[in-house]
């Protein structure tokens, strides 16, 4: 950790260090002028030479401490002790070699290194005595004492120097530590005022004077003064102490045992992590394709405003042939789709509007404080921006309005059927919620839940219409028709219920179970004989829903009827459906007949007869009516059944109630006809048929 000044800490051993090496100077040089005044002997001026040498060696390698020097250390001593007629300066000497080695040297040179002196006093005093001819016992105690106190002192210097050293190893460890850390550490005082901090601090905290600073506090002023308690918090407190970076700030008491307590403050940089959950948060509120509000933060925010209340307006808005584009243009073509849709609805509203996506092509609008002709306005606004040219998009939109003691999922309700509502009636309009539409609502649920039950527990039955070869006036085939035998109603005819299988989905189980039945009753035809066809009417929605070439081929193999013996007939509105023209070329690829019903009514092309051959071609009832009455229609007729011949296909007129009819198309080259003239729709057990002949298209 740095300090406030900036400075590096001070090194404690330093004074120690200079008292040391002055002491074991002076006691070298001490020596060297007793050998050369006091010596005795020739030898004194060699050790007083040895004796400087040394000294001169502390001075320019300090730290150096080879065995040569403890060994030349012992014979100066030895000799000195020997030559000496006093061991004080030898002693002073003796001080200062050891001192100075506890202080310098490792954990193990200290010991070892000082026993060659210790060794060489010892023995030079030795020599002393015995020249002396006497021991007196007072002049050995004074020459041997000292080193009792000598080898204590020496050696609590040396552990005191190992402590310190350790203490300082540690800290720098620790140091390296904090300054590596990415979190910025600060000890403040009770000022505020940083006593030590690593350098991530001043980075995070914009310190450019080390010595200067301060911790921000997100209610203004330094962190330590702050009445809220930011110094005490138990959690992280977040500021921006300039733009772009954002800091949790984490702070701790530190007691003083001298003095008032200080505050560490440890400063993390949570920037990144404020963009992460500003990007999560985006994500969550923002839908990804169109930038409008995602559902659950739209739903969230419709019952929010509805809690506050009291005037509330929601739009409900549905693309009217979305799944088209979709379908033709592919996915990618889809997303520009709704892409461009949210433009125009964003550009149509009021600054107090809020525009959402609930979903696949379904949107919605809130208008928190519009009542009734406000939010009907902005259905219109809305509306007609989405309508204008060149690229109209065609729009249902149901508006509702919250009504006092409604909820949330109330309003969302009566929205959405007004919206299917407006849908029903033909699209590209809006419709305001009134309470007769929600009764509606609740029957149309109701309708829908005894559909389904009447698919599960077979309350559908199928009859079936037969068709005639126009030439002999035999029964060649039937056409399977569904009706619905409701409990409590009776049977019903498939325009009152199609329309509800269709909107809902059950339109695929319930194709399934017509098909099976009606390829079951071929079968049993088969066995008794009657070698008839079976028609049978395919949705696009069915033709288009996954799945519907493999569940043909499974009732095919379950009921074993030949593919060649069933037809599948399909309207004109087949043409606008990709996915549906596929499946249909599958069909006719795995030997199944198909059939174009109620051809010239509808998406009639004839590139799309060339491109899609069909095997049977159905004339509408709207042009065998006006038989007899408008030559013009007749002319029509005539034209199709051509074309057909051109194509390869039969022709099938339907609706022929007289006989008059019947011989008129089968002068004109129809094939087959169906008709009340040749029977009405009946179930199979009242079903009489002529002899059978060849089918459609055999």
């Amino acid at each position: 950790m740095d300090e406030s000044a900036g400075r590096a800490p001070r090194d404690p051993l330093r004074a120690v260090r200079l008292l040391t090496n002055a002491f074991a100077l002076l006691g070298g040089v001490a020596l060297t002028g007793n050998l050369v005044v006091a010596g005795v002997g020739p030898a004194r001026f060699a050790l007083a030479a040895a004796a400087a040498l040394l000294v001169a060696s502390w001075w320019v390698w300090p730290r150096h401490d080879g065995w040569a020097v403890a060994l030349v250390e012992g014979v100066v001593t030895a000799s000195a002790a020997a030559i000496l007629p006093v061991a004080q300066p030898v002693l002073a000497y003796l001080f200062g070699t050891t001192t100075r080695r506890a202080l310098h040297s490792g954990p193990w040179r200290y010991p070892v290194k000082s026993l060659p002196s210790l060794a060489g006093y010892l023995g030079g005093l030795s020599v002393s005595l015995s020249r002396a001819g006497g021991v007196d016992r007072d002049v050995v105690m004074a020459a041997v004492m000292p080193l009792l106190g000598l080898v204590i002192g020496t050696f609590a210097l040396h552990e005191t120097v190992r402590a310190v050293r350790s203490q300082q190893a540690a800290r720098r460890t620790v140091d390296a530590l904090l300054q590596a850390t990415p979190v910025g550490l600060a000890l403040l005082d009770e000022e505020g005022t940083p006593q030590l901090h690593n350098q991530r601090a001043r980075e995070l905290l914009g310190w450019d004077d080390p010595g200067a600073g301060s911790v921000p506090c997100p209610h203004g002023g330094e962190i330590t003064r702050c009445r809220d308690g930011c110094a005490s918090a138990e959690g992280p407190v977040e500021v921006e102490p300039r733009d772009g970076l954002v800091l949790a700030l984490h702070t701790g008491p530190v007691e003083q045992e001298d003095g008032p307590g200080h505050t560490v403050v440890a400063a993390v940089d949570v920037s990144k992590r404020r963009l992460w959950e500003e990007a999560l948060r985006d994500r969550a509120e923002r839908d990804e394709l169109t930038g409008l509000t995602s559902r659950a933060h739209f739903l969230h925010l419709v019952r929010e405003a509805v809690d506050r209340g009291p005037a509330v307006g929601l739009l409900v808005v549905d693309l009217d042939r979305f799944k088209d584009v979709n379908d033709a243009d592919g996915h990618e073509a889809g997303d520009r789709y709704l892409k461009a849709v949210a433009v125009r609805l964003r550009s149509a509203l009021t600054v107090d509007a809020i525009a959402g996506r609930l979903g696949g092509d379904e949107f919605a609008v809130l208008a928190p404080g519009f009542d009734v002709r406000d939010t009907v306005r902005l259905a219109k606004s809305v509306l007609r921006r989405l309508t204008e040219e060149p690229e109209p998009f065609g729009a249902s939109i149901g508006v509702a309005v919250a009504q006092a003691g409604a909820g949330a999922a109330d309003l969302l309700h009566d929205a959405d059927t007004a919206m299917y509502v407006a849908k029903r009636e033909g699209g590209n309009r809006f419709r305001l919620f009134e309470r007769e539409m929600g009764e509606q609502a609740l029957a149309r649920q109701r309708d829908k839940a005894d559909l389904r039950t009447a698919i599960e527990e077979g309350q559908l039955v199928v009859h079936y219409q037969p068709i005639v070869d126009l030439a002999t006036g035999a029964v060649t085939s039937a056409e399977a028709l569904v009706r619905w035998q409701r409990p409590g109603v009776g049977l019903l005819s498939p325009d009152a219920f199609i329309g509800l299988a269709e909107e809902t989905g059950l339109i695929v189980p319930l194709g399934e179970k017509v098909l099976e039945a009606a390829c079951r009753q071929a079968v049993r035809w088969h066995a008794e004989g009657r070698l008839l066809g079976v028609t049978v009417n395919a949705s696009t929605r069915e033709l288009s829903s996954p799945g519907f070439l493999p569940r043909l081929e499974r009732v095919l193999a379950k009921t074993g009827l030949d593919p060649g013996k069933l037809t599948v007939e399909v309207t004109e509105s087949v043409w606008a459906d990709e996915p549906a023209m596929r499946s249909l070329v599958a069909v006719r690829d795995a030997g199944v007949r198909v059939a174009l019903d109620d051809f010239g009514t509808g998406y009639s092309s004839l590139s799309y007869l060339q491109r899609y051959p069909f095997d049977v071609v159905k004339i509408d009832r709207t042009f065998t009516r006006a038989l007899g009455r408008n030559g013009r229609t007749e002319g029509v007729i005539r034209c199709i059944i051509a074309l057909a011949d051109v194509l390869g296909a039969r022709t099938v007129a339907e609706g022929i109630e007289t006989p008059e009819q019947a011989d008129w198309l089968r002068d004109a080259g129809c094939t087959y006809a169906q008709g009340y003239l040749f029977g009405k729709p009946a179930d199979a057990d009242s079903w009489n048929t002529q002899p059978s002949a060849a089918s459609p298209g055999s």
